[in-house]
């Protein structure tokens, strides 16, 4: 067993979201996360199911050759979680059952769940899964179906409410990342505010904005960190 936490940044490479970015290759981007701080990313198109499986893929190849370290999840796609060998899967309220999502995913790999209140975490505390999605904490505008804004005081309340490590999601930015780590949130999503032009900036400043935001949280005595997640090589 290895230690892997879901903690920190967690970077979300949205197909639609990297658009802008159509010129640089998932080579480079890999490249550079490989030189940062993070543990884990998921990977979300909701084209159809070509679309999908040609970003998924693409990305996959890239991420395991560049970032071999790099927990690589998906979100959704629990066939080509499985074709591509990926760490793990991500899920929606209205996507498929967790019961099924983990035995067909057996009982190593990372399993997420989207998560817009306690009740819906209450729930989640008696599945099968690693941690959960919380939000839209802010506003956001990448998906056009969000449920109503929570709030950092939500999050804090969430937070403190469960075992499971939460993921917080929705509008984070690099400013707001010290003050959704102070909730006690195990990491933060990030999508929108990374992919633009100068995307390897976003990404090092908000890894930076964490660390620092995280030090600086320790100082002040008084962390109640999560439990860590275990799971197989």
């Amino acid at each position: 067993m290895i230690l892997s936490p879901i903690t920190g940044l967690y970077p979300i490479l949205d197909a639609q979201c990297l658009e802008p970015l159509a010129g640089v290759s998932p080579t480079t981007i890999a490249q550079h996360m490989a030189t940062l701080p993070i543990s884990v990313v998921q990977l979300r198109c909701k084209g159809n199911g070509r679309q999908a499986c040609e970003f998924m893929t693409r990305w996959m190849n890239a991420l395991r050759r560049h970032c071999p370290k790099v927990k690589v999840i998906l979100n959704d796609r629990l066939e080509l979680a499985l074709a591509l060998d990926a760490d793990g899967v991500h899920v929606g309220q209205e996507d498929l059952p967790i019961a099924l999502c983990r035995r067909l995913l057996g009982p190593d790999r990372i399993l997420g769940l989207s998560t817009h209140s306690l009740t819906e975490i209450r729930a989640a505390e008696a599945m099968q899964v690693h941690y959960v999605g919380f939000g839209p904490v802010f506003d956001t505008s990448t998906k056009s179906d969000t449920q109503p804004v929570q709030g950092l005081d939500a999050l804090a309340t969430v937070v403190q409410a469960t075992h499971l490590p939460i993921v917080a999601i929705g509008g984070i930015t690099q400013a707001r990342i010290p003050s959704v780590l102070a909730t006690g949130a195990a990491a933060v999503a990030m999508i929108s505010d990374l992919w633009q032009d100068d995307w390897s900036r976003r990404l090092t400043v908000a890894c930076s904005s964490w660390q620092q935001a995280k030090v600086k949280d320790k100082t002040l005595g008084d962390e109640s960190p999560k439990p860590p997640l275990f799971f197989n090589q």
